[in-house]
Parts: C-alpha cells; sequence; structure tokens
C-alpha cells in the first residue's frame, strides 16, 4: 500500500483595501469600512477553505454598487502569492452567501452589491474561499483585495 504525504497550505491573509471614489457633489455622504485583514485557515489539497469580512457602508444621498476586485498592481492575476511571488494554481474567489456560489476575483471592479438602498452603517458580508491544488507549495499566500463604493 503506498503511502500519501498531504501538505497543509495555510492558504490567504487577505489585506483588504478600500478605494472610494467620491461623487461629484461634496454634499453626497458617502463611507466605506473595510476590515484591514481575513484570515483563511489551513487546508490542504483537492480543499477549499472559507472565512468571511463585513464591509459597512453608509450612502445618505444616493443608491450605491459595492465593487471588488484584485489587486491589479500585487495580484493582477486574481491569485494569492507566497512570499517569493509564486502564485497558487486556483484564482481567489468571492460571494455573496456562506455557501456561494463563489466567483473568482479578477483585477476589473465587478459589483457584489448592486443597487443597494441609501442608509447609514449598512452591513454587507462577503464570503472568500480558497481551493488548493497539488501543485502548491506550502507556505503562506496573500492576496490584496480592493473595494469600492459607487453612488449611482
Amino acid at each position: 500500500m503506498r503511502t500519501r504525504i498531504l501538505r497543509t497550505v495555510a492558504v490567504c491573509s487577505v489585506m483588504l483595501l478600500a478605494t472610494l471614489l467620491v461623487p461629484p457633489h461634496a454634499e453626497a455622504a458617502l463611507t466605506i469600512t473595510v476590515p484591514a485583514t481575513a484570515a483563511i485557515g489551513s487546508t490542504l489539497p483537492t480543499f477549499c477553505s472559507t472565512t468571511s469580512t463585513t464591509i459597512t457602508v453608509t450612502s445618505t444621498k444616493k443608491n450605491y454598487d459595492l465593487r471588488i476586485r484584485s489587486n491589479t498592481i500585487n495580484n493582477p492575476n486574481g491569485k494569492a502569492k507566497n512570499g517569493s511571488g509564486t502564485e497558487m494554481l486556483n484564482s481567489f474567489q468571492y460571494a455573496t452567501a456562506a455557501g456561494g456560489p463563489f466567483t473568482d476575483i479578477t483585477a476589473l471592479y465587478v459589483n457584489v452589491f448592486s443597487n443597494q438602498p441609501i442608509g447609514s452603517n449598512i452591513n454587507h458580508t462577503v464570503y472568500y474561499r480558497q481551493c488548493v491544488n497539488w501543485g502548491d507549495g506550502a507556505g503562506n499566500f496573500t492576496i490584496g483585495v480592493d473595494y469600492q463604493v459607487v453612488e449611482l
């Protein structure tokens, strides 16, 4: 019987960066609060691990879209990297529900939540998932994720 060696891969320490697209009218109140990090625990190849983060938005003048993308400078392919710059084989993913469906993140902004109503301190939970492949090396991997709020 062959012995199978399993590798544990500590997947992602997600650096979350918030970008605020300022509306043309200074009187429009628009804020976004994004936690600085979200950690996905270790997992074995062929398995996926998940976590979530809560983003708080205030828009008192207009409805808005909440958008997401991977950091275009450090993670233009939507994949987490280790300290030496090696990307994971699978793309980092996001969803609006714990069970998915999950979508691969890209370097282009896409709406996570569309046409959200006016309100103060509205919480939006975004779920993250990283699946590990046998070709991924063991270690810690990081991806930068940018958020953007755009008033409609």
